[in-house]
């Protein structure tokens, strides 16, 4: 099978232009809810070409510069993350997280807000969302597994937070090149 390749920048420390990293002050700064959402189609639509140009599974507005509560997510396997289940794009605005599972797993996690670097970050294993479709439909769907943890990820990002701000064990901190030497193999 032939799988997507990995941003190569993003691997080895390096971020893309567009992308706002970490210690920049606009990356942990409060977004607003999207009141006017025909405002928010070349936003979104340069979000997911950014997403997909990165081969990501996920990106928040901050992390390029715009401060309203929109995320993108589509999940896909790539040469670095071959095992991970795939996703249709999702563009949710004003998400909100009205239901927590109790069974929560400690997996990794990367940002391309944070590059280089991942950690393992606890997260509940399901969630329920509630948002507003590109179309203005609103939306509750429960998430489950991956995606549920990079929903999570990116809603986040939309408070100011960042997957290092919620490491528990920072004995799990890894450079990516690290990660993809001695990462435990199922």
């Amino acid at each position: 099978m032939v799988y997507n390749k990995s941003n190569k920048m993003w691997a080895s420390g390096g971020a893309h232009e567009n992308l706002v990293t970490i210690g920049d002050p606009r990356l942990r700064s409060e977004t607003v809810e999207v009141n006017d959402i025909s405002s928010t189609s070349r936003e979104i639509e340069f979000m997911v070409n950014l997403l997909r140009t990165l081969n990501g599974a996920g990106l928040a507005a901050p992390q390029v510069g715009i401060f309203k509560k929109i995320i993108i997510v589509e999940v896909r396997k790539t040469d670095l993350f071959p095992e991970r289940p795939e996703s249709p794009l999702y563009i949710m605005m004003n998400p909100k997280i009205i239901k927590y599972s109790a069974h929560s797993e400690e997996e990794w996690e990367g940002c391309f807000s944070v590059p280089g670097l991942m950690a393992k970050v606890v997260r509940p294993t399901e969630i329920t969302v509630s948002y507003l479709s590109k179309d203005g439909i609103e939306k509750t769907e429960i998430f489950s597994g991956y995606i549920a943890r990079v929903i999570q990820h990116e809603i986040d990002h939309l408070s100011g937070v960042v997957f290092i701000d919620k490491v528990t064990n920072t004995k799990t901190y890894s450079t990516v090149a690290n990660w993809v030497t001695y990462r435990e193999t199922p």
